[in-house]
């Protein structure tokens, strides 16, 4: 028995403003001006067609655009096709309903022959979403044959040379035989490309290109767009991001292990240094977290407690329960000798023995 499969379309873009303007902008034009698909989708002026901005029916089938910050459109129907778009400025939840990708599959788990694409321009280093969908991934490359040694190499853009400050000198040059490869000589090493994995297929595939594999940006252009995005870290941010496809990470002086752990010290109870007692309230739904921390002289601070307390805050029980604990003593009684300066733990240390006496 053979089944077929209506083809069901869900289109993940970052924000529901974003899913409009995709559909008015991208969509909406290609199957205006595309031959075989003119016609498919109805006039959304008819009635009855089907067709509006964030949905679009055609025969045997439907597009849904949506929003990554709306869990109503990620659950609205389920789907064969999941397409997220964009995925590093994603929200890091749709709504309260969590994270958008995977609500966005839940929709295709039904359809035994679905599938999930997640694409995006990567971000942040560790924080990137795209990064993380490419490590889980069999991760694969575009290797180009050499024109001149036939040497396959995935290209990178320390191999690009250029004379200074003449972007229009911009080569490419062979990792394997040093032969200096013309824009031409790229363009048809492209064509004769393929893709190869690094890693084991665990049922997920992984593709990773730069702007160096693409047609349409010479590398006379690529240079002077580094020349002029170096000058800023903002800006040389973007091109990283955009053009390498490369995660952007923050350079900086480092702290060492040793020297934290060096500074760690064992403290049971208040230590002397204490002199200011602050506490820190979280209120979540259904508990408040309260860290009590002492201050001592140049900002230096010990944490002398934490506690969860469970349950509603809107009631006044979890309340009660926190202030008891706001009201519990970290110090021993004190008095403050204006003689001395110093902070002192008992009367006797202020007034002499046979003053108290009498």
């Amino acid at each position: 028995m053979w089944i077929r499969t209506r083809p069901r379309f869900l289109v993940v873009q970052p924000t529901l403003s974003m899913a409009q303007a995709f559909s008015k902008d991208r969509l909406a034009p290609m199957l205006r001006d595309t031959p075989n698909l003119k016609g498919k989708v109805r006039d959304p002026r008819s009635r009855d067609s089907g067709n509006t901005t964030l949905h679009k029916v055609f025969p045997g089938g439907h597009v849904t655009i949506a929003g990554a910050n709306s869990a109503a459109g990620l659950a609205s129907r389920p789907v064969r096709i999941v397409l997220c778009d964009e995925v590093d400025r994603y929200p890091s939840s749709a709504g309260t309903e969590g994270d958008p990708i995977r609500l966005a599959a839940k929709r295709a788990t039904t359809f035994w022959n679905a599938k999930v694409v997640t694409v995006s321009t990567p971000t942040v280093k560790n924080a990137s979403r795209i990064e993380a969908e490419f490590v889980d991934s069999d991760q694969r490359d575009y290797w180009v044959p050499c024109p001149h040694c036939d040497e396959a190499q995935t290209m990178r853009w320390a191999s690009v040379q250029w004379q200074p400050d003449r972007p229009e000198t911009a080569v490419y040059v062979c990792e394997h035989c040093g032969v200096v490869w013309s824009d031409a000589d790229r363009l048809k090493s492209l064509k004769r490309g393929e893709w190869k994995a690094s890693a084991k297929f665990n049922g997920i595939a992984g593709f990773r290109l730069s702007g160096l594999n693409s047609p349409w940006i010479p590398l006379t252009e690529a240079v002077r767009d580094f020349l002029e995005a170096k000058k800023l870290p903002e800006t040389l941010r973007v091109w990283v991001n955009t053009y390498l496809g490369e995660t952007w990470e923050e350079t900086g002086e480092g702290v060492a292990d040793e020297g934290i752990a060096d500074r760690r010290e064992e403290y049971a109870g208040c230590p002397e240094g204490v002199v200011l007692i602050t506490a820190g309230v979280d209120v979540q739904d259904d508990r408040i977290e309260c860290e009590i921390v002492g201050w001592g002289r140049d900002e230096e601070s010990w944490s002398l407690g934490y506690q969860t307390i469970y349950g509603d805050p809107s009631g006044p029980a979890v309340w009660g329960d926190l202030e008891a604990y706001l009201n519990t003593p970290w110090l021993p009684p004190v008095a403050w000798s204006c003689r001395s300066g110093r902070l002192v733990s008992t009367l006797a240390d202020i007034i002499p023995t046979q003053s108290i006496h009498s």
